[in-house]
């Protein structure tokens, strides 16, 4: 009985002690994309994971699109959003990544445990404590190449 009890203090231990002195993992967390396009254009959202894929929604100004979830190691959601009113003009970007780096300098957002993103005629941006910042720009339908504009450097595999 102590071998087990010894072996589970240790796996609590070290799981604390990933990547932070916080653990991330086992949190409920929210994503939030909120449409700020100009001259009443839509914004189409679709999100997904790995094993589900959200329904494709359409947001008029101001309204937004949130989910919920429980962190789970490797958890990463990526959405593509697409201009009104002919959605040509497409971004596709990580809205959420399950790992210490993403949470606190990606979406260190006003409400805890919040990741906002808001789309603007400029392009996609995100929320943290600082303020908002420019993230990624629309491309047209055929490029589908999105590079992160202003995008922190980091020297992680990310989609670990």
């Amino acid at each position: 009985m102590r071998k087990y009890l010894l072996f589970l203090v240790l796996v609590f231990i070290s799981v604390d002690s990933i990547n932070s002195t916080r653990s991330i993992l086992f949190r409920k967390f929210n994503v939030e994309i909120v449409n700020q396009l100009q001259f009443h254009k839509k914004l189409k959202v679709h999100c997904r994971c790995k094993n589900y894929y959200f329904p494709i929604t359409y947001l008029n100004i101001g309204e937004s699109f949130k989910f919920k979830f429980i962190i789970y190691p490797k958890t990463l959601y990526w959405c593509n959003l697409w201009q009104g009113p002919n959605y040509k003009h497409h971004v596709v970007f990580d809205a959420f990544r399950a790992n210490c780096y993403f949470i606190d300098h990606t979406c260190s957002g006003i409400d805890p445990n919040v990741c906002r993103w808001t789309a603007k005629e400029q392009g996609v941006y995100v929320h943290d404590t600082l303020g908002e910042f420019f993230m990624y720009g629309w491309k047209p339908k055929n490029q589908r190449e999105i590079t992160p504009v202003n995008a922190p450097t980091t020297e992680f595999d990310p989609y670990i």
